[in-house]
């Protein structure tokens, strides 16, 4: 399972809503042309053509254009910033192929792929190795770790959601505890007293 970084501007057009709406992700270079089957070699001399690029300007474009083509595939997972809503991080993971969908050509965006959008979490909850991902200027790019290394399950299945639901109940019972010490030291009422020291000794007990 690879995981990679895309941003949600094809054309320097945000598309994020589009992209969480209609479940895809989308970059730029329409006027390339439908890239099904094409490989590495043959996009270069597309992009050649159609963008008049070469050198550097062309191994980094072809780079990203053939990451999105030809790198991705059904399974890896897809990660996009989203600094406008309270930095948070949409993970997805893409189910389909790549597609070029022709309605989409008016939007400059008709290299597609279909995306399970899973959960979006704070960025500052994610590992500085996925932070160092999504901060790269590209406009897609692949993480060079693995996943485990990532960290990205813990969100991915929920148990991130469970530590956090745990850490809030302890602080729940922490708070109640404090509650009961106060009045069984310090109520005015001997029966108040007493019972809530048999409440502090019941949960000592457990």
């Amino acid at each position: 399972m690879k995981i990679f970084m895309i941003r949600s501007k094809p054309h320097k057009i945000e598309r994020l809503p589009l992209f969480l709406e209609k479940n895809l992700i989308a970059i730029g270079w329409t006027d390339s042309g439908d890239l099904t089957g094409k490989t590495s070699d043959e996009i270069r001399e597309i992009l050649k053509d159609a963008f008049q690029l070469d050198g550097q300007s062309l191994r980094t474009n072809l780079g990203m254009v053939n990451l999105f083509v030809n790198t991705m595939s059904e399974d890896d997972i897809v990660l996009i910033r989203d600094r406008n809503n309270n930095d948070t991080v949409h993970i997805g993971k893409i189910d389909g192929p790549y597609h070029w969908d022709d309605k989409y050509i008016d939007k400059f965006m008709a290299h597609t792929r279909s995306v399970n959008w899973l959960t979006s979490v704070p960025y500052s909850s994610l590992n500085g190795s996925i932070q160092t991902l999504l901060k790269n200027v590209l406009t897609t790019c692949k993480y060079p770790g693995t996943y485990e290394e990532s960290g990205l399950e813990q969100f991915i299945n929920g148990s991130h959601k469970i530590s956090e639901e745990n850490e809030q109940n302890k602080q729940v019972l922490d708070d109640m505890l404090s509650i009961l010490s106060d009045l069984a030291h310090n109520a005015e009422d001997e029966k108040v007293r007493l019972d809530a020291a048999k409440e502090l000794l019941n949960h000592l007990k457990r």
